[in-house]
């Protein structure tokens, strides 16, 4: 559907001047919104958090960011999560709309509403997408193997760590050592069993070290971040 025919179909919704339209639920369900291809994939335990806090309040807070970009139609840059856990609500829902906008645009705006921190680079580079699959395959496989050290916080505490934040930790690592993903999961690996037999446990607290022993991750018991330093 042609940008014109979306904006004449919410014309009704749109709030005076501004590019912010409320839509109803049974409107929103109609409309085919697309996560925005540069953007992390959803952490699906924050989705659910999310639709049990919009259900017992009944309501979302905030705007869903939407761009209509030609040839590729309707996509939420921001919010995603948001979107997401609507699923099953019937809420009023709000959406900021530019239209008729390219990727470079969107980009500009994204870092606007997040204070100007870049999109990191794995989420920027369109031309490398087996890069971009490898990474978020790694990043799947140690959540999956390492369930109990997953936090949906920005700041995890440790010894745990945020997908999202790890995602950009082993772009990091990829992008200053320049190895294979499959050669970066490797080192990690015998890191992670350096750390296990050798590190100073000695400034650990015991809830730290009891939970590292059971889970047999010991990378994120000292710091969020890993040199690369250590992985040469």
């Amino acid at each position: 559907m042609s940008s014109i025919a979306i904006k004449t179909y919410l014309e009704k919704f749109k709030i005076g001047t501004t590019s912010i339209y409320a839509v109803p639920m049974d409107i929103f369900k109609t409309l085919d919104i697309t996560q925005w291809k540069f953007n992390r994939p959803p952490d699906m335990t924050r989705i659910a958090d999310i639709h049990n806090w919009m259900g017992q309040f009944n309501r979302m807070d905030g705007v869903l960011n939407i761009a209509y970009i030609p040839h590729e139609g309707l996509v939420c840059f921001e919010g995603n999560h948001r979107r997401l856990a609507l699923d099953g609500l019937n809420i009023m829902v709000l959406m900021d709309i530019i239209w008729d906008v390219t990727h470079e645009i969107v980009t500009h705006e994204f870092q606007r509403l997040n204070k100007s921190i870049s999109v990191p680079d794995l989420y920027v580079v369109e031309n490398d997408a087996t890069l971009r699959l490898e990474i978020q395959e790694a990043v799947s496989n140690i959540c999956k193997k390492y369930p109990t050290h997953i936090s949906s916080s920005g700041r995890p505490i440790r010894p745990n760590f945020n997908r999202d934040k790890l995602t950009d930790e082993l772009t990091r690592l990829h992008k200053e050592l320049q190895i294979p993903i499959s050669e970066l999961m490797n080192r990690l690996e015998k890191l992670n069993e350096k750390y296990k037999d050798n590190k100073d446990r000695s400034k650990l607290s015991v809830n730290v070290q009891l939970k590292c022993s059971m889970s047999d991750l010991w990378l994120f018991a000292w710091s969020s971040s890993i040199s690369n330093e250590e992985l040469v």
